[in-house]
């Protein structure tokens, strides 16, 4: 009897560090896999982000399967569980449908491309803009520019008209518009715009080399003679759109200046507070 009790003894005790061993194992794969796969990421890129996830979740299943086949008693229950995969998978395919289809979606991402990890986008139909942190097999993390964290399922984006300003060019530009009074001089004026958009730092030439020929670095237009005042236009390229805002914010900065120190008026409604309260009192 002793020896019986010894044997089982033994038995559970063999059982207990397979079952322990094939779940360190499993930790310390998925692991390794996550660590081979951020080095790849260097680059953001979203096939190696989303592989990471496909095959973490298939280490961690294949190693809970393993060490619950370890235990004689729920051994039977794992071999009916692989015997009725195709059971199975129906039963699970018909109680989440929507997971499910957060995966297909999450793969139809990763072949078309509409986006990478990084890159600045807009959702039309949501009115969501932000920058593409990540992308799970369920949902996509969105980084809005105020800090927080849009999670959404990957069956709704793959529905959304997408704006990507990253998407095959990442060079933006914006509309650097300016106003001066009728009396300045609007030629002086244009000189001055077209100088400090041009010697920016982070201020790009993307014109052609036939283009450098023959065009100005920056062209300056007027974009339209108002009822009081001329209207200036002048594009301001940079690499990336986070480069772009902070641009535009030194150049209007630097043309203020300019022009107050050229005598070159930018007009405004002024409003004479001693004038306007004559006129009250008039009418009183």
């Amino acid at each position: 009897m002793q020896i019986l009790d010894w044997i089982q003894t033994n038995n559970i005790l063999a059982t207990t560090i397979r079952v322990c061993t094939i779940i360190l194992l499993t930790v310390v794969i998925a692991k390794i896999v996550k660590i081979a796969c951020n080095k790849r990421i260097e680059n953001n890129h979203l096939f190696v982000r989303f592989a990471q996830y496909i095959i973490v979740s298939v280490v961690y299943v294949a190693g809970i399967l393993g060490a619950i086949g370890q235990i004689p008693q729920l051994n039977t229950v794992v071999k009916t569980i692989l015997a009725g995969s195709g059971i199975l998978a129906l039963a699970i395919s018909l109680s989440a449908q929507e997971s499910l289809n957060n995966i297909i979606s999450g793969f139809f991402i990763i072949i078309f491309k509409p986006f990478e990890i990084g890159d600045r986008v807009t959702l039309v139909n949501s009115n969501i803009t932000g920058t593409i942190e990540d992308v799970t097999l369920r949902h996509t993390v969105i980084k809005t520019f105020i800090n927080s964290r849009i999670v959404m399922p990957n069956s709704t984006i793959n529905k959304e008209i997408i704006e990507n300003s990253n998407l095959i060019d990442s060079k933006a530009s914006s509309f650097i518009d300016v106003s001066i009074s009728y009396e300045s001089d609007t030629e002086k004026a244009m000189a001055i715009m077209a100088r400090i958009i041009g010697e920016h730092p982070k201020y790009i030439d993307v014109r052609t080399e036939d283009e450098k020929k023959t065009e100005p670095k920056v062209r300056v237009y007027v974009r339209e003679l108002g009822t009081s005042a001329v209207m200036l236009r002048a594009s301001m390229w940079t690499k990336t759109v986070s480069e772009n805002f902070d641009a535009c914010s030194d150049v209007r900065l630097e043309l203020k200046k300019e022009f107050e120190a050229s005598g070159i008026d930018t007009p405004y409604n002024k409003v004479i507070l001693g004038t306007l309260r004559a006129q009250e009192r008039e009418c009183d």
